[in-house]
């Protein structure tokens, strides 16, 4: 048995191994329904855990799809009302397929240090 490439981690703790296609669909349906706010995808071969992609969803009902390789300034986000369109840039992401960077109009995610 091999060692799983993604993980996927849902709000209510849920985890889902190396989750395909149709499954990433379901967990977007889960969210649309209120089951749950968001997921978190892992590649796990980054002991970092800095390499990921999640998706929120919003108060008005869209999604909040970010991406971060590495450091704080690799952090991105976008946003989308279209559940299709999050779907195909995780499950690009996840299958390393190219055009998933240009589906969407992201901007770097900045955090602020409050003291």
């Amino acid at each position: 048995m091999t060692a799983p490439l993604l993980r996927v981690r849902m709000e209510s703790g849920q985890i889902w191994d190396d989750p395909s296609d149709d499954l990433l669909f379901e967990l977007l349906s889960d969210m649309e329904r209120g089951n749950e706010q968001f997921l978190v995808m892992d590649r796990l071969a980054d002991v970092t855990g800095q390499t990921f992609v999640q998706v929120a969803r919003t108060e008005v009902g869209g999604y909040q799809v970010e991406y971060r390789e590495g450091d704080a300034d690799r952090h991105f986000q976008a946003f989308t009302e279209d559940k299709r369109i999050a779907h195909s840039v995780i499950t690009s992401w996840a299958f390393e397929l190219p055009g998933w960077r240009n589906a969407l109009p992201w901007v770097p995610l900045r955090f602020t240090n409050y003291r």
